[in-house]
Parts: C-alpha cells; sequence; structure tokens
C-alpha cells in the first residue's frame, strides 16, 4: 500500500510536469494558456507538498536545508510531547479510573467461572492445581510441628484426672470382673498341668518334712508322710485350687464378689496416689520419645500424601467433590447482591490502586520503547504507518495545484 501510493504521487507529479513541458511549444491559445497554467501550477503543488513530506522524515535530496528532517531533529520533544499525552490524556489516571468503574470485574468472572465450569480443560487444570498444593506441603517440615503440638497436648493432660476417668471407665464396663476371670482362666489351666500337681505334692512334703515338732506330735507328722507321696499331696492341693477358682468365676458368688471390691476399691485409691502420678507424669515427658512419635507422623503425612494424590486423580474427584462446592460457593455469591457489590469495590479499589501507583511506568514503557529504535527504524516505522497518508497529500497538492492554476489563468485572462 506504501509503494502503490508513493508510485501514485510520483506519476502524479510526472504528468505535471509533461503536461507542463508539452504545453511550452504550441501558441499561446487560451485552451493552451489555461493548460500551462494547471500544469506549471500542479508542478508546483506537488514539488512543494513533496518537500513538505520529506521534510518531516530527512533533508529533501541530502541537502541540510533549514527546519527540515523534522522528526529525527525534534526526536526528543516528540516522545517527551508523546509520552504526555498518553499519559495525561489518552491514558490518564481519570480517563482509566472512570471505564474500569465501568466493569463488573465479579459478575463477569462469576458467567465465565459459570460457562466454563464444566470444560474437561479446566477440570484437568484443576486436578493439576490440587497435587501441586498437595506436593507444596513440605512435610519435613509439618512433621516436627504436629509432633511437638501432640506432646504439648499430652502434657497438658491433667494426668489425675485422665486416671479417674480411665479407672471409672474400667469399672462402669466391668474390665476389672473381666480381668479377673482372665487371671483365674490362667489359673485354671496352670493348675490343671500334671507337673503342676507333682510341683505342689513335692513343695508340700517338704513343708511338712520342716515341721518341727516333740514327742507324739514328731511321730505323728512323720507316719503321716509315710503314707503320702507327691502325687496324692499335689493332687489334693490341685483339686483344692481348682474348686477355689471355680468359686471365684462364678458370678454374684460371695468370694468373687468381695475380692472386686477389694479391687475396685484400690482402684479408686490409684487417682490419689503420689507415687503413681509422679510417674505417670515422667512417662508423659519420654512418650513421643518412646513412641518414635515424629518418625511415624512423618510417615503417616507420606502416606496421607501418597493418597490424597491418587484420591484427586480419580475421574470422579472434580465432578463430585470440587465442582459441586464450586457451584454452590458461586450460588451462594450470586444470591447475595450486597456481597457482589462489595466483591466489586474490592476489586476495583485494588486495580485502581495498582494504576495509580503504576500510572507514570506507562509513559516510561512508551519512552523506553521509543527509546529503542534508532532514527531510521523509526522514520521507516512511522512512514509504514502513515506514509501512504502523506503521499496522497502529495497527490491532492498536484491535482489542487492544477486546478488552482488553471482559475488563476481564466481568471488572469479575464482581467
Amino acid at each position: 500500500m506504501k509503494k502503490e501510493a508513493k508510485y501514485i504521487a510520483t506519476v502524479s507529479l510526472g504528468v505535471m510536469g509533461a503536461g507542463f513541458l508539452a504545453t511550452l511549444p504550441f501558441e499561446a491559445s487560451t485552451v493552451q494558456s489555461l493548460l500551462q497554467g494547471g500544469f506549471e501550477a500542479g508542478v508546483v503543488g506537488g514539488l512543494a507538498d513533496w518537500f513538505a513530506v520529506s521534510a518531516l522524515f530527512r533533508h529533501p535530496l541530502g541537502i541540510p536545508i533549514p527546519h527540515t528532517a523534522l522528526l529525527p531533529n525534534n526526536r526528543g520533544k516528540i516522545t517527551k510531547a508523546l509520552v504526555s499525552t498518553v499519559e495525561n490524556e489518552l491514558l490518564s489516571k481519570e480517563t482509566i479510573r472512570a471505564r474500569l468503574q465501568q466493569v463488573r470485574f465479579l459478575e463477569r468472572g462469576i458467567e465465565l467461572a459459570e460457562q466454563n465450569l464444566h470444560h474437561e480443560a479446566l477440570h484437568k487444570g484443576m486436578v493439576y492445581v490440587c497435587k501441586q498444593a498437595i506436593q507444596a506441603v513440605d512435610l519435613e517440615k509439618l512433621a516436627p510441628l504436629l509432633t511437638e503440638e501432640i506432646s504439648r497436648a499430652v502434657k497438658d493432660l491433667d494426668t489425675s484426672s485422665l486416671l479417674h476417668k480411665v479407672m471409672k471407665h474400667v469399672t462402669d464396663h466391668g474390665y476389672e470382673g473381666k480381668a479377673f476371670s482372665f487371671l483365674l482362666d490362667k489359673v485354671d489351666v496352670w493348675a490343671a498341668k500334671e507337673e503342676t500337681r507333682l510341683q505342689l505334692g513335692g513343695l508340700a512334703l517338704k513343708a511338712l518334712e520342716g515341721l518341727q515338732g516333740n514327742g507324739f506330735m514328731q511321730f505323728a507328722v512323720n507316719a503321716f508322710i509315710g503314707m503320702l507321696n507327691e502325687d496324692k499331696v499335689g493332687g489334693i492341693l490341685q483339686n483344692f485350687i481348682l474348686s477355689y477358682t471355680e468359686e471365684l468365676r462364678t458370678e454374684g458368688h460371695p468370694r468373687r464378689e468381695a475380692l472386686l471390691e477389694v479391687v475396685r476399691s484400690e482402684l479408686q485409691k490409684l487417682e490419689q496416689n503420689l507415687q503413681l502420678l509422679a510417674e505417670l507424669e515422667s512417662w508423659k515427658e519420654q512418650l513421643p520419645g518412646l513412641l518414635s512419635l515424629e518418625e511415624k507422623i512423618a510417615q503417616l503425612l507420606g502416606r496421607l500424601r501418597d493418597r490424597a494424590e491418587m484420591f484427586v486423580e480419580q475421574p470422579e474427584f472434580i465432578p463430585q467433590f470440587v465442582i459441586p462446592t464450586i457451584s454452590k460457593l458461586i450460588a451462594s455469591v450470586k444470591n447475595n447482591p450486597e456481597l457482589i457489590q462489595q466483591g466489586e469495590e474490592w476489586i476495583q479499589r485494588q486495580i485502581i490502586g495498582y494504576v495509580e501507583q503504576n500510572h507514570g511506568k506507562i509513559g516510561q514503557l512508551v519512552k523506553e520503547n521509543l527509546d529503542k529504535l534508532d532514527n531510521a527504524k523509526l522514520i521507516e516505522m512511522m512512514e509504514d504507518k502513515i506514509g501512504p497518508d502523506l503521499q496522497w497529500i502529495r497527490v491532492n497538492g498536484a491535482i489542487c495545484g492544477f486546478f488552482i492554476g488553471v482559475a488563476l489563468a481564466a481568471l488572469k485572462m479575464i482581467v
């Protein structure tokens, strides 16, 4: 387009020059005078406009005529004027503020969110964001923090109160009776063994042999021992133990209830046992180390992170969990005009505040971009953008000059 306009301008000037030269050899006549005057004025107008257009960008014919090459010689002034125009008129603070106040950012954002909420590309993006958020958690820092908090919570427990609750829970659910029955079962198993019978018999005979007596008493003991052996004495003791444990195992038996009542009484006294409480306090201090708590928490967090990553990658995660949550959030916001208005005002304040703080950078950016261009590149760019229109000035100058010349020649003949 630029070359075409320049070609037409050159042709128009050539036509005027050729027409003027063509009318010179002929004798003066009305038509010849009018045409010659028109072509002459067309040549003058075309040359004058060519000079004016060329003088904007360079010295015409390379001759350093004063007040030519206006753009290169006045580049600083032009840049300053352009920056001032952009900052204070085209993109002034007031203009930007007025325009921003017309934009409903939050409402537009909600519309876009609703329109794109079910797009597959958005779902993939959500999965990626969720995974990145999960991976961004620093487990090496989180594990010690959780360990410290758990340890502090354990230390803050009231040991006496905790022990009271534990004992109450034990008695309320009859755990002392169950533990007693369990112990009796173990005693029965032990007592029913043959080796236990022999051991009991041996111990009883030794005890009898160690009895000290005089006269008839010693004779009677020795006679009694002579009639017994380990198996018989052990059997007697074995049957006694088994029958006694059977009584203690029977619910409601006086002996069982008496023993359990003693156990319950002792359990209730534990919360007042200062030595026990002191040992429990010491145990609380050592608990995190004994359990390797930090290491176990780190392992647990690692497993949770792996499971979380696998969970968010499931096809149903976004449609079933994320989208319904976002939809409810959008609906709640849309149904609250006051909240929307507050949101719009907040967004506009943030954007306008940022613009006001950085408004001077607009002109600075324009200046920096212009300074990157040397004179030749800047002239080339401007000629590319406005050159065709400037070339048409030359065409219009030649044509207008022709008609003005004809009019002046006619006026001259009339006068």
